[in-house]
């Protein structure tokens, strides 16, 4: 085990001799830190955590009592391969999040910097999110679900494996997510849809008001009329060209494979 200085480590600590830990880490009592992980500079891990094989941890990332990170990923097919879990710097998971390392598929769960994670949440295996990603108490993420970046996902939502968020959007508290969601997107009622274009979110990152506009004109385009997808991507390709917001928009229409949540009718 590699110990930088000035690193405080609680001795009822258990730490591999394979572990690499950073410099002014903090480490709470009973917490395991399994062989190959590296903690970078600045972390403070409280008491009781899990922290497993392969887990990579950016600088200045906080993980509270009772967080299990890395640990291997609930899928009857892992047969014992080498995978990993990357967190990026100044990340916060809170009390009793679980976070599974990847599977073959991926091998690799990816979350960015600066986010936060709060309590009761679970991420499975294969995940790819974003930074700067609010993710509020007890989701159930399912695998290989991506989330894009500046998303906010309100508390105890579910997400349907393989579904994408795109970045700037905002779920509503207690979802089900089945099907893709588009970036700058607003979700709420009840059946879940698209409600508006995320306007906050979009204000608070910096969005003008000409860039909101367009964003909201192309939602138009694609749920107010009467379009097929195709027309609807065709004619923002035409009138928004060389718009990068609608570009992004575009593309991941394009790639979506479970399919696009569509708008409120009102």
């Amino acid at each position: 085990m590699k110990r930088l200085t000035n690193s405080t480590i609680h001795p009822t600590a258990v730490i591999a001799p394979g572990a690499r830990i950073g410099v002014d880490v903090k480490i709470g009592p009973y917490t395991v830190i399994e062989d190959d992980v590296i903690i970078g500079d600045c972390c403070d891990i409280g008491s009781h955590v899990v922290i497993g094989e392969g887990t990579r941890l950016g600088d200045e990332c906080r993980v509270f009592k009772g967080a299990a990170v890395g640990l291997i990923p609930q899928d009857k097919k892992f047969a014992g391969e080498k995978t990993y879990a990357v967190i990026g710097k100044n990340t916060l998971i809170r009390e009793f999040v679980t976070i599974n390392r990847g599977s073959a598929a991926r091998g690799e769960t990816r979350i960015g910097s600066d986010c936060w994670i709060m309590a009761y949440c679970h991420i499975a295996h294969d995940c790819i999110i974003g930074d700067d990603v609010t993710i509020s108490n007890s989701l159930a993420m399912a695998g290989h679900v991506e989330i894009g970046n500046h998303v906010t996902i309100g508390g105890i939502c579910s997400f349907h494996q393989f579904t994408h968020v795109g970045d700037h959007a905002f779920i509503q508290a207690t979802s089900y997510i089945t099907q893709d969601v588009l970036p700058f997107a607003l979700t709420g009622a009840d059946p879940l849809r698209i409600v508006d274009i995320n306007k906050i979110g979009l204000e608070r990152h910096g969005f003008s008001e000409k860039r909101r506009r367009d964003i909201k004109r192309a939602f138009k385009i694609l749920f107010r009329e009467n379009r097929t997808l195709d027309d609807a991507i065709v004619c923002l390709e035409g009138d928004f060209n060389g718009n990068p917001d609608v570009a992004q928009l575009v593309a991941f229409m394009k790639n979506s494979t479970r399919g696009l949540m569509r708008m409120n009718e009102k």
